[in-house]
This record gives structure tokens, C-alpha cells and sequence, in this order.
């Protein structure tokens, strides 16, 4: 594996160059020193997710590096067949940063691929964090409470024709019009989400992420839903892990339910309810995640 070191993107971008030629753009955060944590994205999503974090993540001595899922950004497609298959390409870039052990945040749809590679590297990952995640819907074999747009996208759409569609419709707004996307979602979330998407410097940060995400197409974002709105074929309960999930008990992005079972799966995981808040509540109060992170990484240490 090479790497070449890009300046024609901020912040900074490493793209790793694996062996098949196959290209995955990362972007590095806080302390360059600091200790090693990967930063999964949502989706859709990209590098840039993470660049509200820099000086928090300074603060703490961390040193967040956050690849990109194939398809998204700087890093080719990939198809992949499972979650399984690609916490491979997390593995890749933990080894070409010459990472023994780490910590893995997941945010939102970043977090299903949390846990895969998780369960792929069960020796080197220190803490598996997931904030607002999307749980697996799919292997839930009871009941539970999805509102309908809960309903269309990880029921419906993950499984029609038209989920490729929908997100192609997205990707044209989202590079012509993206203040008519904003005002979409924000139409969409809860009152305190409405409150931390108003401030001008999440808006930004939000619409640079999805826009760098969706610059190249949208086969990273249907991979996504594919994958985790199908079985997981994860042993869920054999993910023995320090993990914590963070979860806003009114969130309208992602089914809280869902949420709650994977807590309860993973064996050695807590799970933090935050009472009323929605799904962006992360950019808020990310420096409490981190802190859990530098703890844990302190403590190995």
C-alpha cells in the first residue's frame, strides 16, 4: 500500500492507495500526535463530517483520522456484499496508519460499519462509540416503533428501485439548490435539532460534508442502505467490546427502538439515553463522546 498526501482539499487529505489500486480518502483531526481514534461518518456523509471536532479533539490529545466508504468523496466504489466485508477497508486503514489499538466512533449510518470492523478487530479496538446509530432493523424479529418515514426509508426504499432514485434526486439538490434541502430537513426534525442546525457554523459543516459526499454519486450512499437495512450477518452478541451507544429518545432520522436493541445485544455495552433530543444533538455535544474516547485510550494506555 502507498499513500499520497493531497493539498487541493481541506482540510488536508491522505488518500490511501491499497494494493488493487482501489483509492480511500481520509481526513485527520485534532492532536497529529494525539491518540489514534477512526471517525466513521453518517450518510450520507464524508471526511469533512468531522471538522467541527478539530479543536476538541486537540483539546483531549486525540488525533481523529476519518476515512470514507467507497463511493463517497476521494475514495473509489467498492461493491460490497456485507457489513462483514467492509470493515475490511476499515482494517486497511488502521494498518496503514500502523494502528495496534484504537478507538472507532460511528456516527449515525457510519455506526453499523462501527460495529462490523469492531467484530473484525476485536484485540485492537479499545472503545466502540455509536452516536445515534441505526440499529439492525432488519434482525429485529419483534415489533418496533417506526414512524412512516422511519418505515419508507429502512423498509421500503432500502429494498425498491426507487432507493437509487431518491438519493439521485437528492444528490441533484443537494449540489443545485442546498438551502431548499436545508430548510427540508429542518422542517423534518425535532425543535432541538432545529436549534443546533440553525447555527451558521453546523449548517455549513453539515452541507460541505453531505455536498463532498455526494460530489462523485450516489453509489456510496445505496451501498449504505443496502447493507445495513439487510441482516446484518453479524454475531452481534460475540462483539465483546467496551462500547457505548449515545441515543436522543426523540430522534426522527434514525428509530431510537433500534437503537436501543443494539445496545442491549452488544454484551459490553452501556447505553445513554439523552431525554428530547433528536438526531443532531452530536454536534452539540461531541466533546462529551470524546471524552469517553480519551478515557478509554488513557486507561489502555
Amino acid at each position: 500500500m502507498k499513500t499520497i498526501v493531497t493539498t487541493g482539499h481541506l482540510p488536508l487529505a491522505r488518500i490511501l492507495v491499497l494494493a488493487s489500486g482501489r483509492r480511500i480518502g481520509c481526513a485527520e483531526y485534532g492532536d497529529p500526535e494525539g491518540l489514534p481514534v477512526l471517525a466513521l461518518h453518517g450518510t450520507p456523509g464524508s471526511r469533512l463530517m468531522f471538522a467541527l471536532s478539530d479543536g476538541a479533539a486537540r483539546d483531549r490529545g486525540l488525533r481523529l483520522i476519518a476515512p470514507e466508504r467507497p463511493g463517497y468523496g476521494l475514495s473509489d466504489h467498492r461493491s460490497c456484499e456485507s457489513l462483514a466485508q467492509s470493515a475490511e477497508d476499515v482494517t486497511a486503514v488502521a494498518d496503514a496508519y500502523g494502528l495496534d489499538r484504537f478507538a472507532i466512533i460511528g456516527v449515525s449510518g457510519g455506526s453499523p460499519f462501527a460495529v462490523a470492523a469492531a467484530a473484525a478487530n476485536p484485540d485492537r479496538v479499545v472503545l466502540l462509540a455509536l452516536a445515534s446509530p441505526v440499529g439492525p432493523i432488519a434482525d429485529l424479529r419483534r415489533h418496533i416503533r417506526m414512524s412512516k418515514l422511519h418505515h419508507l426509508v429502512f423498509r421500503v426504499l432500502a429494498r425498491s428501485k426507487y432507493g437509487p432514485r431518491a438519493f439521485r434526486s437528492l444528490r441533484y439538490m443537494v449540489l443545485r439548490a442546498p438551502d431548499t434541502v436545508y430548510r427540508g430537513l429542518m422542517r423534518r426534525v425535532r425543535l432541538s435539532d432545529r436549534d443546533i442546525l440553525a447555527r451558521a457554523e453546523v449548517r455549513a459543516s453539515l452541507k460541505a460534508a453531505i455536498r463532498e459526499g455526494l460530489r462523485p454519486g450516489v453509489e456510496g450512499a445505496v451501498q449504505d442502505l443496502r447493507l445495513y437495512c439487510a441482516p446484518w450477518r453479524l454475531q452481534l452478541a460475540e462483539v465483546d467490546v467496551p462500547a457505548v451507544v449515545w441515543q436522543g429518545s426523540d430522534d426522527t432520522i434514525v428509530p431510537p427502538a433500534a437503537a436501543y436493541a443494539l445496545a442491549r445485544t452488544l454484551p459490553n455495552c452501556r447505553l445513554d439515553v439523552i431525554p428530547a433530543a433528536g438526531h443532531y444533538w452530536v454536534f452539540s455535544q461531541f466533546g462529551m463522546i470524546l471524552d469517553a474516547v480519551a478515557a478509554a485510550l488513557r486507561a489502555e494506555a
